[in-house]
């Protein structure tokens, strides 16, 4: 098993030569760094000589781990630039306001020298390993398929990572030396796919259905290989990178996720039953791509803690606040839109008759939510309620939180462990059955891609009703085009994909000003414990009686006569400010960071500062 800390593995250890940096190395990198050449060839201090260094398994396995920890995405910083959309409270001011500049998307690199904040140093990692392997003499080629299997992979999903943001990058697929000319120009768009397709081909072919042991979890197999090509050629029909919408690139788009689809269900592949358990739950078969964690010293994440409420948190909890945008977004238990007639939305109690992923993601005034393993426990987060802090939007996130866990236990620190070592998922068999369903739709199979969708659907608990689980409206492409987009910002909220969908479908002018949606009490119930001139009929919420239970508790909300007792109808605010919602058109493809255009040889995005490059060839 590959973990996030490098330190650990459970392959056999065997001695093996580390790269020894002469003076005259440095001297040549110290060279190449004056002449900004240098981000493709960063020297690691725990990599190998070539000679020699892949011939022995145990250590292939040592490097291969670190490659794995390297390259697979981990906890994604919600409200980070990637992650900033419509959903949350937290956000990348910059991003949402339109003043991004040639510097701000930096996932490419931030040095030249460093191991980890340059990806080429991942790249550079995959091409001496499959060189090494491919020149071994000591390993069988039964030893060496699968190990070059995850070179491949790591390698494309590394490009594949930079191409969706950047178009396309210089492709390097053997290790530069310092003698070498390292002034590689960026390779077309269509070259970059093309690279990553056969890389994914290579690791499909090499990879086996299935790894063995529980050593080995968290390993790519054959069928993931496949899912990333099929999201690869995915991006490259989509309109971020064909805005012209040429139909050859969606037929291959289809066929590839076809495949992909057929390939998971053939090695076992399948939806988790419950959708509220798919994070809580380790190791389960609708994973595809996964980055493990553990509660323990360096292995672990912080993300409960943080997106706990104030009251259930030992401190800094209450972020990752939904946004009364994502709470619209939800269908009905039927699977109707909340607008859609036949819906039967109430406006005011509009948690009721939702579709369960809602009751699995987003917690409300009065919502039962049983934190610290409070069995019934309510969660409130009406305006002045006093034991919650700052309350932005009115909603608490639910997902990734595991609630047995208390307030302490949910604090992690990397020195002493704890947290709730929940893994991250990369990648799981729902996106590639909405994947296949999106390619369906636009090759003109409504039908196919609606079967696909009805899967989601009903393991998300909707109801076929009378309008075949809410899917009965879509009666044309572009119904069934905005039914999906709508499906995947349910499906995957919060998960780091609602800014990606948007960008790679050039839909970011959907996004609008992110709303709260506060809800205040009706005399004569008040927050609190009591207030400034208050009268003998007041009723305060907060007030506990004989048995410890306060008042607020006692609202059976569900029957609304009961709510709209003692509350009003919520107050809708803009979470803007004074700030307007600006994403222009350059955001679909970002420019390179300057560290990376500083020779004649690397070109600039168009539409960004001395842009020449056209991503869209």
């Amino acid at each position: 098993m590959w973990v996030s800390n490098s330190k650990n593995n459970n392959m056999k250890f065997s001695k093996y030569k580390i790269l020894s940096v002469t003076a005259a190395f440095l001297l040549g990198g110290a060279l190449l760094s004056s002449c900004k050449k240098d981000f493709f060839e960063v020297a690691d201090p725990n990599g190998f000589e070539v000679e020699g260094s892949f011939e022995d398994v145990g250590a292939v396995g040592l490097f291969l781990n670190r490659t794995y920890a390297l390259v697979m995405p981990g906890w994604p910083t919600l409200g980070g630039i990637h992650n900033t959309s419509d959903e949350l409270n937290n956000a990348s001011t910059a991003w949402l306001y339109g003043q991004l500049t040639e510097n701000s998307v930096t996932d490419i690199g931030t040095s030249g020298t460093s191991l980890t904040a340059n990806r080429y140093a991942d790249i550079r990692r995959c091409n001496q390993a499959i060189d090494g392997l491919n020149a071994s003499t000591r390993l069988t080629e039964d030893v060496k398929r699968p190990l070059k299997g995850q070179f491949f992979f790591l390698r494309a999903y590394t490009y594949f990572k930079l191409v969706r943001l950047y178009g396309g990058v210089p492709l390097i697929f053997h290790p530069q030396t310092p003698d070498q000319e390292l002034q590689v120009p960026r390779s077309k768009t269509s070259e970059c796919i093309a690279a990553i397709a056969s890389d994914l081909d290579s690791a499909t072919a090499y990879l086996p259905k299935a790894w063995a042991g529980n050593a080995d979890i968290g390993r790519v197999t054959r069928a993931a290989a496949s899912a990333v090509k099929a999201k690869t050629l995915l991006y490259w029909a989509s309109p971020q990178f064909n805005p012209s919408n040429i139909a050859s690139r969606w037929t291959a788009a289809y066929e590839a996720n076809k495949v992909a689809y057929d390939m998971c269900v053939a090695d076992g592949y399948v939806l988790l039953s419950s959708y509220a358990n798919i994070f809580l739950t380790e190791d389960h078969k609708e994973i595809l791509l996964v980055r493990k964690y553990q509660a323990s010293k360096d292995q672990g994440q912080n993300v409960e803690n943080v997106t706990r409420p104030a009251s259930e948190s030992t401190a800094g909890g209450g972020s990752n606040q939904p946004t009364w945008n994502l709470v619209q977004a939800y269908p009905m238990a039927n699977g109707l839109a909340p607008t859609d007639a036949g819906s039967n939305y109430d406006p005011v109690h509009f948690w009721l008759n939702r579709d369960p992923r809602f009751a699995a993601s987003i917690s409300y005034n009065g919502d039962v939510w049983p934190l610290s393993g409070k069995a019934g426990r309510k969660q409130w987060s009406y305006i002045g309620i006093t034991d919650e802090g700052s309350i932005n939007t009115g909603f608490y996130l639910k997902r990734f939180i595991n609630p047995s866990l208390t307030p302490a236990q949910a604090v992690y620190n990397s020195n002493t462990g704890g947290g709730n070592g929940m893994d991250w998922i990369e990648l799981r068999l729902a996106e590639v059955i909405l994947n296949l369903a999106e390619c369906a739709n636009e090759t003109g199979n409504l039908a196919e891609a609606k079967s696909m969708v009805r899967l989601i659907r009903v393991r998300a608990g909707i109801v076929a009703g009378a309008f075949d689980y809410g899917l009965a409206p879509a009666t044309n492409q572009a119904a069934m085009r905005s039914l999906i987009l709508r499906e995947r910002q349910v499906e995957f909220a919060l998960e780091g994909a609602r800014n990606f969908d948007l960008r790679r479908t050039r839909n970011l002018g959907l996004i609008t000003a992110r709303e709260s949606y506060r809800v205040p009490t009706k005399p004569p119930y008040y927050p609190g414990t009591t207030r400034t001139g208050a009268l003998p009929t007041d009723i305060f919420l907060e007030r506990t009686d004989a048995f410890g239970i306060k008042l607020r508790d006692t609202i059976a909300i569900n029957t609304p006569a009961n709510y709209d007792r003692v509350f009003g109808p919520g107050v809708i605010a803009s979470l803007e400010g004074a700030n307007n919602i600006i994403l222009p058109d350059r955001y679909y493809v970002y420019p390179l960071p300057t560290l990376f255009t500083q020779t004649p040889a690397i070109a600039q995005t168009n539409g960004w500062a001395g842009g020449t490059f056209d991503p869209y060839q």
